[in-house]
């Protein structure tokens, strides 16, 4: 449209406006804009309608519509924010706004760059190959713990290991989590377990926070401290869900401090019970036989008792009475001799039944081993095949293929040209992103 033509063209109110929505949409999009937010709300439909301003005074109303919002972070009043988005001018209301596609804190993004950066430099380094990382020893007497000496990590990882493992011992190493100095703090306190090996596996943890919060554990002081670690390190920084770089060069990752707890101690505790239960296995069958053996010693003092009746019957009719009291003396010490023989006997029983189950434990905590691994890999086959069947039932995936979904200013999914009038604004959802449309016509088939 040339100049010559707006000159001495006469524009209805309708045609101007959508000049202006034309231009403005073909000319100002991809922008960033930095500001603080003020005058936030939301309606029925979730979308967001705000204003940024700066220092001068300037002011700029922005909309965020369902389709984006659903993955930012809702924006607080007050906050500095960055957001990326595009110029849109609503015809109706005689209003430019800007169209936020993206949300983020002031410095957020600066943070998260130069963690990904040190990420990228690191595993070009090697820190992260599979074949740097050590395994945990078979057998673990002592666990060490870098993590703050007040929080509730401690307390949680003492409570896992004194219910699983009672007999493993504990030794903290206290040391910032956050802040000022938590770098030089956890990475001194790695290096101090390594100078007096002072135990056989180390976690490094603490609980959740903010990105701000784990920083620390992606410094490189504490990435270095790790990767020089002689002691196997376990990382188990914040919640499921993070991944502080600590994560990566470390020899394992647990989700939490507990679970690292509970990581650690699992050959323990599937040893102790596999003890308990040979335990009363044993104690039982040696009540068996004690019980057995006990009933031999009563049938004995029964003949004993019956041999003094018949002697104090037939007492007066024998002469030599003395004689035969002797003789019963003599089947009584003989009686008692076969006792000691029994006792002795009993005792062999055991400790030979001992020593045999001592062997029988040996090759029933093998096969268990082996067992738990078998099944663990069982259960990751499963999950597995479960993901990719979770991934074909999303009904996102048919996005990738080509397909759309249409969706009107409400969010209600359009299904059919019936539904639909000339006019109206709608939302195309493609797999990577959303298009804002206006309908022209309709044509029904």
């Amino acid at each position: 449209m040339n100049s010559e033509y707006l000159n001495d063209h006469v524009f209805s109110v309708s045609e101007l406006c959508s000049v202006i929505k034309e231009t403005i949409g073909e000319m100002f999009y991809g922008l960033q804009v930095e500001g603080e937010v003020c005058n936030f709300r939301t309606n029925q439909s979730r979308h967001w309608y705000f204003s940024v301003k700066d220092k001068d005074g300037s002011i700029l109303n922005c909309t965020c519509f369902a389709g984006n919002n659903w993955k930012a972070r809702r924006p607080e009043n007050g906050e500095l924010v960055v957001l990326k988005g595009s110029l849109s001018f609503w015809p109706k209301g005689g209003s430019l706004s800007f169209n936020t596609e993206s949300i983020r804190l002031k410095g957020e993004g600066d943070l998260r760059l130069e963690i990904e950066k040190r990420r990228a430099y690191y595993k070009s380094l090697g820190y992260f190959d599979e074949e740097n990382k050590k395994k945990l020893p078979p057998e673990i007497h002592t666990i060490g713990i870098v993590t703050s000496a007040e929080g509730a990590v401690i307390h949680d990882i003492k409570n896992v290991t004194r219910r699983r493992a009672p007999g493993i011992d504990l030794l903290l190493f206290p040391s910032l989590v956050q802040g000022k100095g938590a770098e030089e703090s956890i990475s001194r306190r790695i290096r101090q377990a390594n100078n007096f090996m002072a135990c056989d596996v180390l976690i490094v943890c603490r609980g959740g926070g903010s990105e701000e919060d784990l920083s620390p554990y992606s410094s490189s002081e504490v990435i270095e401290a790790i990767h020089e670690s002689t002691i196997p390190v376990i990382s188990a920084v914040g919640h499921d869900s993070d991944f502080p770089l600590s994560d990566f060069v470390a020899d394992l990752r647990a989700p939490t401090p507990s679970a690292a707890a509970e990581l650690v101690t699992e050959s323990s505790y599937q040893k102790r019970l596999f003890l308990l239960n040979k335990d009363r296995e044993l104690k039982q069958e040696i009540r068996s036989i004690l019980a057995k053996k006990s009933m031999r010693l009563a049938r004995v003092k029964m003949s004993s008792a019956l041999i003094h009746r018949k002697l104090e019957r037939y007492k007066g009719i024998v002469r030599n009475a003395e004689n035969l009291e002797r003789l019963l003396k003599a089947r009584l010490t003989n009686l008692s001799y076969e006792k000691a023989s029994l006792d002795e006997k009993i005792e062999r029983i055991v400790s030979d039944r001992f020593k045999a189950a001592t062997g029988e434990l040996k090759e029933k905590n093998f096969l268990i081993t082996s067992l738990i691994k078998e099944l663990a890999q069982e259960r990751r086959n499963e999950l597995g095949l479960l993901s990719n069947s979770i991934e074909d039932l999303n009904p996102l995936s048919i996005l990738k293929r080509g397909y759309a979904i249409v969706s009107d200013e409400k969010g209600k999914i359009v299904k059919s040209v019936k539904n639909t009038r000339a006019g109206d604004d709608y939302t195309i959802r493609l797999r990577d992103g959303v298009i804002r449309v206006k309908a022209e016509e309709k044509n029904e088939f």
